[in-house]
């Protein structure tokens, strides 16, 4: 019998592996659950002002003036922060995080056990 599983696994072709994509709207969720992460945009204004985040994640119709607002404070600090610019609207981006409300914009401070850094080098 092991001589037939070694003609069967011989014969399974390897090639055709799946590429595993980047899903962000796991990596928030793990992000949320396991690291540190503000959201609101009074609270991550709030807390911009103090020490910087390492990343911020805006939704698609997040409003001008609070990007505009966020943009300002970017070029004021030292090291730039990395703002992505999430697909989905303030409504897909509360339920990503798990809240029943819109969220505009989420400020991480620690990644946690996600691979959102993974965003700075991919820049889509």
């Amino acid at each position: 019998m092991a001589r037939k599983n070694k003609k069967i696994n011989e014969s399974i072709d390897l090639s055709r592996k799946k590429t595993k994509e980047f899903d962000i709207d796991t990596n928030i969720k793990v992000a949320y659950k396991t690291g540190k992460v503000v959201y609101g945009a009074d609270q991550v204004l709030r807390q911009l002002r103090r020490n910087p985040f390492k990343m911020l994640i805006t939704s698609n119709n997040c409003p001008a003036a609070l990007e505009s607002e966020l943009n300002y404070y970017n070029k004021l600090i030292k090291e730039s922060i990395f703002i992505h610019k999430y697909k989905g609207s303030s409504w897909d981006l509360g339920l990503t995080v798990g809240k029943p409300y819109m969220i505009s914009v989420l400020g991480v401070n620690d990644f946690g056990d996600s691979n959102l850094i993974a965003l700075k080098t991919k820049r889509n």
